[in-house]
């Protein structure tokens, strides 16, 4: 990369982050928590070597700690400079999805040149493609949570499975550093002012599926992941919009529990 700095925005689903968390401190070979600071300096250092920069040369643009509803780690994000993300991306059988692709294309209209996400891996084409043009690097630390296939590539790491693996060295053993001891606690209400909802997705788009059927105004899409049918209204699919839609089209779109507790369809795109 030809910059003389290093900026880099840093996007964690933090229930996976949590939970992955506990989950490797249970186990014998690795006896520690990681934790949030723990992770800055990893990320630091890894896209350091891979890039050829520094520690003084490397800066945050942005730190987004994304959730469905408020989690544990919510006041541990806020210590450590995280802004505190909340968006409808939300399905019933994964509490993260979608969460880290609105970040992403939120943090690829800053002047970051490295985006790191964790717990997420983006498979939206034209998203990729968009860091592409941008000239935007991309590092995917992945956990097993997210269901994804387990990789351990140039700039696609299985986190977890490399600090089992390679608890003692450099890089691994950051992830687990304490934070300070003189740390000042959160409170609530400042966790609150932190926090940003936001209810347009720009990056769109967490789960796929096809036109089922199409009626008045309405429309039933079926789930490619094989769970229940899901409705929509012509008012929530994209330009060219709901008249253009066919029986059979593939579709990506969010899933959102409405009032009366029905999963329904939103911000609907064609693919």
């Amino acid at each position: 990369m030809a910059y003389n700095r290093c900026l880099i925005s840093l996007v964690v689903n933090g229930q996976r982050w949590l939970d992955e968390g506990v989950a490797l401190a249970s186990q014998p070979d690795v006896p520690r928590a990681w934790s949030l600071c723990g992770l800055q300096d990893f990320v630091l250092i890894t896209v350091g070597a891979k890039l050829g920069f520094t520690l003084d040369n490397m800066d945050w643009v942005e730190q987004r700690w994304c959730r469905a509803k408020p989690n544990a780690g919510d006041a541990e994000a806020v210590r450590a400079g995280f802004v505190i993300a909340s968006t409808p991306h939300v399905t019933g059988s994964d509490p993260g999805a979608g969460l880290s692709l609105e970040a992403v294309e939120i943090a690829a209209t800053t002047d970051t040149r490295v985006i790191v996400t964790v717990g997420s891996q983006i498979h939206w084409l034209p998203l990729r493609q968009k860091l592409e043009t941008r000239s935007i690097e991309l590092f995917e630390l992945l956990l097993p949570a997210a269901g994804k296939v387990l990789v351990a590539t140039e700039r696609v790491i299985d986190i977890r499975e490399f600090a089992r693996q390679y608890f003692a060295d450099e890089q691994a053993s950051a992830l687990f550093r304490a934070p300070p001891a003189h740390a000042a606690a959160v409170s609530a209400a400042v966790v609150a002012e932190t926090l940003q909802v936001s209810v347009e997705s720009l990056a769109g788009n967490a789960v796929r599926g096809t036109v089922k059927s199409l009626a008045n105004g309405y429309g039933m899409i079926k789930r490619n992941d094989g769970m229940a049918d899901v409705q929509f209204m012509a008012m929530q699919v994209t330009a060219p919009g709901f008249e253009f839609l066919e029986l059979g089209d593939e579709l990506r779109f969010d899933v959102v529990q409405g009032g009366s507790g029905k999963w329904l369809a939103q911000r609907v795109v064609r693919t």
